[in-house]
């Protein structure tokens, strides 16, 4: 189930596949995916889980199948790091969905560090920051110095919370923040850490539980 928000007054919603939809602009917004991350350690010589992109990819895919998406925003950290085989395999599967008329979009975050050479026959824009006309703009890290009346849609600290179940039990969950007209969103990507964020006045946390997304 979905969270429903409104910032100056444009329509979104918060999906627990840790992506947000926007109506109007027929907009879906993944933020820090970081793939290649686990090659990226592999070959680094550190013991992980064998990479699979194609379960990744396929998460992607249940999306624009259940939405009206004519544009995908990355919102930084697409790719973990240099160049390895993961980036063919996505290059090649964004160029095959291009049939769909969807547009590619990247803010560039501090992981994105591929050359240009690499974007190239492939269907992504390169931007540093989407502006909506409803004074909502989207960015990898929190820009200073907007305007009071804007709102900042981020990703980078892969924001998480610590649910206490009793029975001395307690979950780490992926969650979606508002604070200071900033909305920061989870990490996309499964093997990206949490930041742990605390309930307090100034904040609004929406956690994702299994298929819901539910406010704290």
């Amino acid at each position: 189930m979905a969270k429903r928000l409104e910032l100056n007054g444009l329509e979104m919603y918060l999906l627990p596949q840790r992506v947000m939809y926007i109506p109007k602009y027929f907009m879906l917004i993944i933020s820090d995916w970081h793939l290649g991350k686990l090659a990226h350690f592999r070959k680094e010589g550190l013991f992980v889980p064998a990479p699979n992109i194609e379960e990744e990819l396929e998460r992607m895919n249940l999306l624009i199948q259940d939405l009206d998406i004519k544009e995908i925003v990355f919102l930084g950290d697409l790719f973990h790091s240099e160049w390895n085989s993961d980036w063919e395999k996505l290059k090649s599967h964004i160029n095959s969905i291009s049939k769909y008329a969807i547009q590619f979009t990247l803010t560039k975050g501090n992981h994105d560090i591929l050359k240009e050479k690499h974007f190239q026959d492939m269907n992504m824009k390169m931007k540093d920051e989407v502006l909506l006309a409803e004074g909502v703009i989207l960015s990898h890290e929190p820009i200073i110095g907007l305007p009071d009346y804007m709102f900042n849609i981020v990703g980078h600290i892969h924001p998480g919370c610590l649910i206490e179940a009793g029975a001395r039990q307690s979950f780490r969950l992926p969650c979606f923040f508002i604070q200071d007209k900033v909305l920061t969103m989870p990490a996309f990507g499964k093997y990206t850490g949490l930041h742990l964020i605390k309930k307090d006045r100034n904040n609004k946390i929406f956690v994702i539980v299994n298929d819901s997304v539910l406010e704290l």
